[in-house]
């Protein structure tokens, strides 16, 4: 179900390794500091054992009692569950003990925990016995038995194999139900947190194929959440693209195929003679308008390809801007004489620019084509320069039939055509994609203004020479 490498699995198993780690290190800690509380319990059971053995010991010299006496009552202090304590003499013989005989053997004390005790310090000691965990605290007592003058007493707790051994067992057994209920939630967590990953790892390949039609289902508003509306709106833009792709394309197909079943035609007349001799010149200019036409195109093509793969390169230079917006003018004036179209410009004096001068001829015979194409019969297209501060604005205004608000932002799209529709020979929607680009280059901004029914207005600034 999931991959060995995926990411589910590598979730999962990171944070049990973590979550596993963290609880040994707990155990760890809780272990070492029961251990610490346990002999400070011990300790705390001899200092008050100790203090009854002193106070029954100075009884007994108070009231005479004599060693059975004093052994009978000791006994009851000196044997308790889990612990017996000791009175013994300068070599380790028992004085006094859990029981009452008095002959009972050497209690097993090394030599060197005698020495020592007897040089005065309180010795407490751990370890393993006859393979069982004891743990031994000894020290003097100040009152004398009989000849000896300073008697020792030893406390031995004992079967604390079976004290640590619960605990263990406590402590893996809540370990084991921890770990289980951890790994339950982990499981679950990590598969809900890389369920959108696999399905967006599973709709890639759909849009690898060209299928944009599924979207990622995420409601949250976390990073996963973000990466999702990144993926949807990729999709879209990716859709977007193809759809473009394929109406540019076909524009393309369609430019191309109009002018060259027309040059076509043109030319088997011209061979077979159907075209009278005088009237051969008219359809010689139709050949050479059409053939423009399509060398427009495969420039603005090429040209598009070239800015979009960062190989075009403004080359700045001081020019006349309003003498190479008056050669562009003569340059367009063909185009204009089918609509009977004037194009006026406004400037009060020469402008000077610093631009690339190639470039920017290229914007303004794009921005005025447009403006040609969509102007109506008999109209007028103005082209205005004025100064403002360090800037020369430029604007391109047409009275023709606008653009509605809802195109104005996808306009600057390449292959986008807000005349789809019409029946109007309206390029392959390159020219102000091209224009947009070149001026992004000059790192200046170019803006839009229409009104359907009224005209349109294209402006932008560069920088004074």
């Amino acid at each position: 179900m999931f991959k060995k490498n995926s990411i589910f699995i590598r979730m999962f198993f990171s944070y049990s390794f973590i979550i596993i780690l963290s609880f040994l290190l707990f155990i760890g800690v809780f272990f070492y500091l029961f251990h610490l509380n346990l002999y400070k319990e011990f300790e705390d059971i001899f200092h008050h054992q100790y203090l009854q053995v002193e106070k029954q010991l100075q009884n007994q010299r108070k009231f005479n009692w004599s060693d059975s006496e004093t052994a009978e009552i000791l006994s009851h202090s000196l044997n308790q569950p889990g612990y017996h304590v000791y009175i013994v003499d300068e070599t380790g013989k028992q004085i006094f003990g859990p029981d009452t005989n008095q002959e009972s053997p050497v209690i097993p004390i090394s030599d060197d925990i005698l020495s020592q005790v007897q040089s005065g310090k309180l010795l407490s000691k751990g370890g393993f016995e006859n393979g069982e965990l004891r743990y031994t605290i000894a020290t003097m007592l100040t009152t004398s038995i009989n000849e000896v003058e300073q008697p020792i007493m030893v406390m031995v707790f004992n079967k604390l194999n079976h004290e640590y051994q619960r605990v263990i067992w406590m402590i893996l057994f809540t370990f084991f139900i921890a770990i289980v209920f951890a790994g339950i939630i982990l499981w679950f967590m990590s598969k809900r947190i890389t369920a959108p990953l696999r399905e967006m790892s599973e709709i890639a390949r759909h849009y690898a194929k060209g299928d944009f039609s599924k979207s990622v289902h995420y409601q949250l508003n976390d990073e996963i959440g973000q990466l999702a509306k990144s993926f949807t709106h990729m999709a879209h833009e990716l859709n977007n693209l193809e759809t473009m792709r394929r109406q540019y394309i076909s524009n393309v197909s369609h430019e191309l195929r109009s002018p060259l079943t027309s040059i076509k035609g043109f030319i088997i007349a011209l061979m077979d003679g159907t075209i009278p001799p005088n009237k051969q010149e008219h359809y010689y200019r139709l050949m050479r308008d059409e053939t423009e036409r399509m060398i427009k195109l495969v420039n603005d093509t090429l040209n598009m390809n070239q800015l979009e793969e960062g190989h075009y390169k403004i080359l700045r230079t001081n020019y006349n801007l309003t003498d190479q917006v008056k050669t562009i003018i003569h340059k367009l004036e063909p185009h204009c004489k089918e609509k009977q179209l004037e194009i006026r410009l406004h400037a009060d004096q020469d402008y000077h620019v610093n631009a690339d001068k190639e470039r920017i001829e290229q914007v303004f015979v794009n921005l005025i084509r447009n403006a040609i194409q969509f102007s109506n019969m008999h109209s007028y297209i103005d082209i205005t320069l004025t100064r403002e501060e360090q800037d020369v604005k430029v604007m391109i205004q047409d009275y023709g039939i606008g653009i509605e608000e809802k195109h104005l932002d996808l306009i600057w799209r390449r292959f986008y055509k807000v005349d789809e529709a019409r029946s109007i020979k309206s390029g392959a929607g390159l020219g102000l994609a091209i224009v947009k680009s070149i001026l992004d280059l000059h790192e200046t901004e170019v803006n839009v203004y229409s009104k359907p029914g009224e005209g349109t207005i294209f402006s932008f600034k560069l920088p004074v020479a």
